[in-house]
């Protein structure tokens, strides 16, 4: 690493010492303001996502939401019989839940205890939608299962 060299009126009468300890505070300044730099830009004000639970307390899921795009995906956890380690289950993405017109979204959940889904909001226009985890039954038997969103209204 080069030296930092210290150019100013008056600093060149300091002592050596001096000079050396100036120049290892301006150093720790310049480090503290990169990485204060990088804290700020991986603040989650900042961040491209959002993420929220819903209320019920039955729901073991996490909504996740492009802020930006409006689009959705919604996640849980499943621990398969006979397994010892989970895995994390992500729902397909169905009707609505796709990429949305640009905008800045947020996810709000509401206060109703037996509620699964959850509100996607667009703060530029006001319209929100409900997104929620659909099951549909299989003609063969079984069901699927995907994220879908309403149409966004006002």
């Amino acid at each position: 690493m080069q030296g930092i060299a210290i150019v100013a009126a008056g600093l060149g009468k300091l002592q050596p010492a001096a000079r050396r300890s100036l120049a290892v505070l301006a150093f720790a300044g310049l480090v503290a303001g990169a990485g204060g730099a990088m804290a700020q830009a991986a603040s989650p004000a900042q961040g491209g996502y959002d993420f929220a639970a819903p209320p019920s307390a039955q729901a073991n899921r996490v909504y996740g939401l492009n802020r930006q795009t409006g689009e959705m995906n919604v996640c849980q956890f499943e621990r398969p019989e006979g397994s010892v380690v989970g895995i994390t289950h992500c729902f397909a993405q169905g009707e609505g839940a796709g990429p949305q017109k640009a905008g800045n979204y947020v996810l709000a959940p509401t206060h109703y205890e037996g509620e699964t889904g959850i509100f996607r909001v667009n703060r530029d226009t006001g319209e929100m939608s409900i997104c929620y985890v659909r099951e549909t039954t299989r003609p063969q038997g079984g069901t699927d299962s995907s994220l879908v969103c309403t149409p966004p209204a006002r």
